[in-house]
């Protein structure tokens, strides 16, 4: 007899997930297009639109400045970093990063 046989082991029912299998975390680059209390909407480069829930523990950032939810407009470029909850695997928003527009030394692409 093998005694690993014996020992007793943890049970996992078929179907129920893993503990810790869904805390996966990703980030959302869009268009800001709706800002409550409760979610935030943007629109991807895709042309979808991603809604993700907010606590009050999401942070709200521009570069490395904490600001408010109110100081972003609307249609402003964002990115929304997110992790999933495991009861009802719906994304909840860790920090809103207003993008910053980036320096090209060139203008329109033109070369000089």
């Amino acid at each position: 007899m093998l005694v690993g046989q014996y020992y007793p082991r943890p049970r996992w029912v078929p179907g129920t997930p893993h503990p810790g299998s869904y805390a996966v975390a990703g980030s959302f680059h869009g268009k800001l297009k709706d800002l409550t209390s409760k979610e935030i909407t943007i629109e991807t480069g895709e042309d979808q639109l991603v809604t993700i829930h907010r606590s009050r523990k999401t942070k709200f950032l521009k570069g490395t400045q904490t600001i408010k939810p109110s100081d972003i407009d609307l249609g402003t470029m964002v990115t929304v970093d997110a992790h999933e909850e495991p009861a009802d695997l719906s994304l909840t928003a860790l920090s809103v990063t207003v993008d910053t527009p980036k320096k090209d030394g060139a203008k329109n692409g033109e070369d000089k």
